[in-house]
């Protein structure tokens, strides 16, 4: 059963189309601290696909803004930030959720 103190948040980032490639290959190949830092501070899933030069972010967690807080204390996420900072074309747009099947069966839609 899904803990309900977790939200699901989704979100998009425009890439520049000559690092693509790149963004890819890193999260095909992440480094385990950067994985080992978003599991410390709270990040319960994160799924990345990719569509043409978007990113499509899935994310669970208790709370977002301030799991990002604590990331942007981190050493590695910082480096990391360094490396990735110029290859995205916009900042994170978050999705709107328009449909939740279980949320639904239940009675009441909610954004995350």
């Amino acid at each position: 059963m899904k803990d309900s103190s977790v939200k699901r948040y989704c979100f998009v980032i425009e890439l520049k189309d000559e690092h693509i490639a790149e963004y890819v290959e890193l999260h095909k190949n992440p480094w385990p601290m950067m994985l080992e830092t978003l599991k410390k501070w709270g990040a319960k899933e994160e799924l990345i696909y990719i569509y043409k030069n978007l990113s499509i972010v899935f994310f669970e967690c208790d709370n977002i803004e301030e799991l990002y807080r604590k990331l942007a204390e981190e050493n590695v996420v910082k480096e990391w930030d360094k490396v990735t900072k110029a290859w995205f074309k916009s900042e994170f747009i978050f999705l709107q959720k328009i449909f939740d099947l279980n949320q639904q069966l239940n009675g009441k839609l909610e954004q995350y």
